[in-house]
């Protein structure tokens, strides 16, 4: 499982600098996910997570340690805290739950607007901004096996965006260790500190 293994080691030097550098941010990382909650995310999905995902979400649960929810009519909303904006476009690395939400919210509009090819069963939203409909997904419908990463907006059909998500946490990972790097994500953003926060200018 290569692409596990490069995901392991990509996010573990994102942590590293994270924890060194900007806490704040670090503390918005949830403990990793557990059996439970990956079979949960299993059974809402359909068929069993790509490792590289599973991989990810067994080091941290996302990085909604600090968000809170709202009572809303018929229910609640999640709110964000700033601390869980740690990717270079502001997104946020989505939870186990998160993701059950994003995924089963964006099939219903799906549906409800007779256009199956907004959203497919097998896309995987794993980061989101969190004030519009922007965000990366794991495309796991692939006939070869290969699980590469889209792009999604309000406006356009998800387009690929990367290749995996090894490709997207190294890019990043090298921009934070050594302030370089044409990563797909980062795209020449650089990171600073700000009130123990990441901050990408």
């Amino acid at each position: 499982m290569p692409h596990a293994d490069g995901v392991r080691s990509s996010w573990t030097r994102i942590v590293r600098w994270l924890e060194e550098h900007a806490p704040a941010s670090a503390q918005a990382l949830n403990p990793p996910a557990t059996d439970a909650e990956i079979q949960r995310l299993s059974d809402h999905l359909g068929f069993r997570l790509p490792q590289a995902l599973e991989t990810w979400l067994r080091q941290n649960n996302g990085s909604t340690a600090k968000d809170s929810t709202t009572a809303v009519p018929g229910g609640f909303r999640l709110v964000p805290h700033v601390d869980s904006r740690i990717f270079p476009g502001g997104e946020v690395f989505l939870d186990c739950q998160s993701i059950i939400g994003h995924h089963g919210n964006d099939l219903r509009i799906a549906d409800d607007i007779g256009d199956e090819e907004w959203w497919m069963p097998s896309w995987i939203p794993v980061l989101a901004e969190t004030d519009a409909h922007y965000g990366l997904i794991l495309d796991a419908g692939q006939q070869d096996g290969s699980v590469p990463v889209l792009a999604y907006r309000e406006t356009d059909y998800p387009k690929r965006y990367a290749s995996s998500l090894e490709e997207l946490l190294g890019g990043v990972a090298d921009m934070l260790e050594h302030g370089r790097g044409d990563g797909v994500l980062t795209r020449g953003r650089r990171p600073s500190v700000q009130g123990g926060r990441v901050v990408w200018d």
